[in-house]
């Protein structure tokens, strides 16, 4: 399993709380925990499934139409972290990220900041790419920082190729990201 070899052991060593997923409806899902409530879009052509990742640790994954969590070449998922003494922003949080995968066997584990990508409600989510990684997957995480959380969807692949032709679901996934928590924006202001 692609995440079993690389990610999954890195977010349970980084503190990573599991997110619920909510009921599916026309491939939309809300994650929701202590303090935080998105809602998250399947990408065009790819499928919502709140129930395969669930012995990983995680509620919801995305993977391409015609394909499988397990044997796919290129899987999303979501997840979030609760702010602590130790990470308190996005920042901390690739560091500790970078930090757990050299500590479980990815010496050479590297985090590069590439692109700000503005969300549905207009929030900043933080693009960064990982390599390094023993197995040779390809790795992008959005990290999206909240009132008292971090929420960050990763893609992952296995082959530089299968990660190049996942980005444009992957912005899709990302720009999807509504937090529910937010006040609604100023209507009024739009009729002036």
């Amino acid at each position: 399993m692609l995440l079993s070899r690389f990610l999954v052991p890195c977010l349970v060593a980084c503190g990573i709380v599991n997110a619920r997923a909510d009921q599916i409806l026309e491939g939309f899902t809300v994650l929701k925990g202590d303090g935080y409530a998105f809602e998250l879009k399947a990408p065009l052509g790819w499928v919502l499934d709140d129930k395969v990742g669930n012995d990983q640790g995680i509620n919801v994954v995305f993977y391409p139409e015609h394909a499988t969590w397990d044997k796919s070449d290129a899987v999303c998922f979501a997840r979030v972290r609760t702010l602590d003494t130790h990470v308190n922003n996005i920042e901390e949080q690739v560091k500790d990220s970078v930090k757990a995968l050299r500590d479980n066997g990815n010496p050479k584990a590297e985090a590069k900041f590439m692109k700000t990508l503005t969300t549905q409600d207009a929030s900043k989510a933080k693009i960064y790419y990982y390599s390094g990684d023993q197995f040779g997957n390809n790795e992008a995480t959005a990290y999206i920082q909240a009132k008292g959380s971090i929420h960050f969807i990763t893609l992952s692949a296995r082959s530089a190729k299968a990660f190049r032709d996942a980005l444009p679901a992957f912005d899709a996934l990302v720009t999807s990201y509504e937090d529910l928590t937010k006040p609604p924006a100023e209507v009024s202001s739009l009729f002036h």
